[in-house]
């Protein structure tokens, strides 16, 4: 039978929702400790028990879920992600998910001329804390380590850590190029949850964090590196604003490092770009549909001589760019 890629599209949403319930339910935390029946989850949950039983045996279809009889119990996958407390849990970024599909339902009527709607109201479920750990999850899962692999700062000592979020990337280079101290900016309210993956990675000697407002507020001085991850998706103006103060920062022929889920179309792996550029979009009309051409022509116009630009994982991109002696004329 010929494998039909089209229907499988058309029903990918419902598997989403499935999943996205049974993380809500945390269905695999209690399944962790034990086997347990419909039922007994059922009655834990205070739920309809054909609901219950429907869903956990959609999880067991989808691979995420085993069945012996009556008794349930949690795939080796489900175990490892799905698992509150687990090191590799990736609840966080599945629930930030389970809030943002509601704008995608929106897609059309966007296309046509229709206004964000509900998205601020969206948006207040998603906290600093709930974010900040969705974009850990993220980089857990390859990103933070494939960059730590793909760049070279063993000539470095400091690195300048903009919108760091949780400082996963920090610390996967830090663990990497043990002669780096790495200084993390992002607001007071995500820094709070950042502390936390800092005391766990036990670098406290070598990290440490300012609250600022990246758009607005200096990044240091003389700086050998500065990362810039997942942080380049607004409008010109303030992508620019933040590459200059990035300029700034650095010290002559110190380095820009940008990484992120960036549109292109021209490249090899262009699905998750396009579709991250796309929801940015979504959430705010205002924003720029950012591919990496048009990326490389800001970090240029800034006055940065880019000197690679390549796929990080099959979702993401990076860049590294040198701060030029002779600054070139910045046009506004």
């Amino acid at each position: 039978m010929v494998k039909n890629n089209l229907l499988d599209l058309v029903f990918a949403p419902s598997a989403s929702y499935v999943l996205f319930a049974a993380n809500r339910l945390k269905v695999f935390t209690q399944l962790a400790e034990k086997e347990r029946t419909s039922d007994e989850i059922a009655a834990s949950l205070n739920a309809q028990k054909y609901f219950v039983e429907g869903l956990l045996d959609a999880c067991v279809a989808m691979g995420l879920l085993r069945r012996q009889g009556h008794l349930y119990s949690n795939s080796e996958m489900s175990d490892a992600y799905l698992v509150e407390g687990r090191p590799q849990y990736l609840g966080a970024l599945i629930e930030v998910q389970s809030i943002e599909i509601a704008q995608w339902e929106r897609l059309y009527d966007r296309i046509i001329g229709g206004r964000p709607g509900e998205g601020a109201q969206l948006e207040k479920e998603i906290t600093a804390a709930l974010f900040t750990k969705a974009m850990n999850n993220l980089g857990m899962m390859g990103e933070a380590d494939a960059l730590a692999s793909a760049v070279d700062l063993s000539q470095c000592q400091t690195l300048v850590d903009v919108g760091c979020g949780s400082g996963i990337y920090s610390i996967s280079l830090c663990r990497r190029f043990p002669e780096i101290h790495a200084l993390l900016l992002d607001r007071e309210e995500v820094l709070q949850t950042t502390r936390q993956f800092i005391e766990k990675s036990h670098l406290e000697g070598r990290i440490s964090m300012r609250a600022i407002d990246i758009t607005k507020e200096s990044f240091g001085n003389d700086m050998d590196v500065v990362l810039l991850s997942d942080v380049l998706y607004q409008d010109r103006k303030t992508c620019e604003k933040i590459l200059q103060s990035a300029y700034d920062a650095l010290r002559p022929n110190g380095r820009l490092v940008i990484r992120g889920y960036y549109a292109d179309p021209e490249g090899s792996q262009p699905l998750f770009g396009s579709m991250f550029a796309l929801a940015q979009l979504l959430w705010d009309d205002g924003r720029e549909l950012i591919s990496v051409k048009l990326l490389q022509g800001w970090i240029k116009q800034v006055g940065f001589k880019i000197l690679k630009t390549h796929s990080l994982t099959e979702r993401s991109t990076y860049l590294i760019a040198e701060k030029c002696y002779h600054k070139k004329e910045h046009t506004t």
